[in-house]
């Protein structure tokens, strides 16, 4: 090999190094800091119930955090603040508009729709469209409300989301062929709060948690041992579902406590 092809390939090797490295580290700090809940214990039957029958919920991610009641309910409106379930409304909010779901969201509406905003952030609530009685679609349509907190079992939130059929097909095709992996068919997310409980010499918190649940198409021919995502790809996956959580939380007591 050549000298110029050696340095060529040094320059690519070791800024992809440093990056994938510098990858592992956040995905560990992240994990570290949000280990997963098991599902049987933290999620709704809804949340892990495949959208169709063809389908199967291969798996379920949940994280939580803990943050001081006073700063959710900060943003709980006064004429809502009766309402049961007034706090898993504040805290879905909070996800939805939060920076990370709000540029993804506006991204997809500039390419979809010609305009750089979010769409629907559950601000209005998330009950049926009042004009048309059909289920809301939030953030430019990327997720369709399944049941709003107060239909929910005490589970929050539940939102739907589904993958275009094109690559989805694709994928199956030539997993047919050989292929070790597939893509998901859409799958679902939960948002909670848990009561609030006191925390000796910190004062009252809430169990704020963000839930994941992916379905795949069962394919007979591939029996028990059904392809889904690969490994790293679905740790990536997991490491974006506990940013989003890291984010909101981080918005949500920064404007409760103001600026520093």
């Amino acid at each position: 090999m050549s000298k110029r092809a050696l340095r060529i390939a040094r320059n690519i090797a070791i800024p992809t190094l440093a990056a994938t490295y510098a990858t592992h580290l956040g995905l560990k700090h992240l994990e570290e800091k949000y280990p997963a809940l098991p599902p049987a214990a933290a999620g709704s039957k809804a949340l892990s119930t495949p959208s169709l029958p063809s389908q199967r919920c291969a798996y379920t991610d949940i994280y939580s955090a803990r943050i001081p009641l006073a700063a959710l309910s900060s943003r709980i409106p006064e004429h809502a603040r009766c309402r049961r379930y007034a706090l898993d409304e504040a805290w879905a909010q909070a996800l939805l508009s939060s920076k990370v779901l709000r540029s993804e969201a506006s991204l997809y509406g500039l390419f979809t729709k010609g305009s750089y905003e979010p769409g629907d952030v559950g601000a209005n609530g998330f009950g049926i469209h009042w004009k048309t009685g059909a289920r809301r679609k939030l953030l430019n349509g990327l997720f369709s409300v399944e049941a709003e907190p107060a239909q929910n079992e005490g589970y929050g939130l539940l939102i739907s989301w589904s993958m275009a059929d094109a690559p989805r097909v694709f994928f199956e095709r030539i997993a047919r062929w050989g292929y070790p992996w597939r893509l998901m068919s859409g799958g679902r997310h939960e948002m909670s709060v848990s009561e609030p409980f006191e925390v000796k010499g910190e004062g009252r918190f809430v169990e704020v948690r963000f839930s994941a649940a992916h379905d795949y198409e069962v394919v007979p021919g591939e029996g028990n041992n059904q392809k889904i995502l690969p490994e790293w790809s679905n740790r990536l996956h997991r490491g974006f579902a506990r940013f989003i959580l890291d984010c909101a939380v981080r918005e949500v007591v920064r404007e409760f406590e103001g600026p520093q």
